[in-house]
């Protein structure tokens, strides 16, 4: 019976009068207003960090070693990686790569500019799929090339600046002591849109760096250390920290092990912030809502206040009239539910393809508004979502309880 009553009252036939249509209409809206834009913002909230953090990852992996002396503004010195230290880092439980790094300032002139970066030296088993999937034009010399060691790779901001292209030839000036000047062909262009990076990085050989430095084969600037888990850094930090404890003991040097979170706590800081901002934004959609339901629910209560006391008056108890109702409020929620996920989803893959919303990368390092869906969290919402407000009916059906028979069947 209670099933049989719920479709008439939220049904489309002689059932509906008044304003129980229009009620039904508001209450569902607000749901699927509601779970919509509670979709949106932990879609572009995830998107946000899953892109930023990947393109922190991409430049320098998630653990970084460099001498203490370089973190103190102090002369660069080098890092010796032996293949036992190699292979001491790499078998660690957590480290799935150990990639080492020569960085130099330089300065590129050319007859339109000048601009000063980091020039980053890699070697051929350095992961180059970052890179690779930002590249616009050209990309890393192959190994039939006739280059040698004399490339360069440079960001789209650095090269328009320039005014240099795939081809170019640059004038790189290192300071190691005197002025030193190699001539290099730019062989790619890259743009993750990140232009924090983006305005001061450029690749080389790493040869060529270690040698300008006059260094041994095994000694760089830095070692980047990627993880099979991020979640585990702070673990992997300590597996680490424990290899370079005992290197210290061996080379008499102090060397800094740090996470991508303590070289960019500024950048996660901000991204910690934006979850406080979305806790508000769902607590305040559902509370929207909650208040859309709980409305439309006792304007459909008080209007079949006569049908209430007919129904107490033929023997039905409070709990099965307040379930005849909660019932018809879990079809409100339902259906507003599949329209607010259609919704949220919709306008997810629309940005996601199409990158409809643009962002400024100066301010938000992205060049358009981000978007991660999850199955894992869409279901988790859609529960919670469904049970809160269930739990918000409870107090407008409470009116039924109050409602006297011999009074309501005259009530119109």
């Amino acid at each position: 019976m209670e099933k049989f009553l719920a479709r008439r009252l939220y049904g489309r036939d002689e059932g509906v009068k008044g304003g129980s249509r229009p009620a039904i209409i508001i209450a569902t809206a607000g749901i699927a207003v509601g779970l919509a834009v509670m979709i949106l913002t932990l879609a572009v909230t995830r998107g946000f960090k899953s892109q930023i953090r990947d393109k922190v990852m991409g430049f320098s992996q998630h653990i970084t070693v460099t001498n203490l002396r370089v973190g103190m503004g102090t002369v660069e010195e080098p890092v010796p990686c032996t293949d036992s230290t190699y292979q001491a880092l790499l078998s660690l439980s957590l480290v799935e790569r150990v990639q080492p790094y020569v960085s130099d300032p330089c300065i590129v002139r050319t007859r339109e500019a000048f601009h000063g970066f980091i020039l980053k030296g890699v070697n051929s088993d350095y992961d180059r799929s970052f890179l690779n999937h930002y590249m616009i034009q050209g990309g890393f010399p192959q190994p039939q090339d006739s280059l040698g060691n004399n490339w360069i790779i440079l960001s789209r901001t650095i090269s328009d600046m320039l005014g240099l292209e795939v081809g170019s030839k640059a004038d790189v000036y290192f300071m190691q002591g005197q002025v030193r000047l190699r001539r290099l062909t730019v062989t790619g262009i890259y743009e993750t849109g990140f232009l924090e990076y983006d305005r001061m990085f450029g690749v080389t050989e790493l040869l060529l760096l270690q040698r300008l430095n006059d260094w041994e084969p095994y000694e760089y600037s830095g070692l980047e250390i990627g993880l099979t888990d991020f979640h585990k850094t702070d673990e992997g930090y300590l597996q680490v920290r424990d290899v370079m404890d005992s290197l210290e003991e061996q080379t008499d040097e102090d060397y800094l092990v740090q996470t991508m979170y303590d070289t960019h706590s500024g950048l996660f800081a901000w991204l910690d912030v934006l979850d406080m901002n979305v806790w508000i934004i769902l607590a305040l959609m559902l509370g929207i809502a909650g208040f859309t339901m709980i409305s439309g629910l006792l304007i459909i209560i008080f209007e079949r206040t006569a049908t209430i006391g007919t129904l107490k008056s033929m023997g039905a108890s409070n709990n099965v009239v307040r379930g005849i109702f909660m019932r018809l409020a879990s079809y409100i929620i339902l259906k507003g539910m599949i329209i607010g996920n259609l919704t949220g989803l919709l306008i997810c893959l629309v940005q996601q393809w199409f990158h409809i919303v643009p962002l400024d990368p100066a301010n938000y390092y992205l060049d358009s508004v981000p978007m991660q869906v999850g199955l894992g969290w869409l279901v988790i919402l859609n529960v919670v979502m469904f049970v809160l407000s269930m739990l918000m009916m409870l107090i407008p059906s409470a009116v039924i309880s109050r409602i006297v028979p011999s009074k309501s069947i005259r009530f119109e």
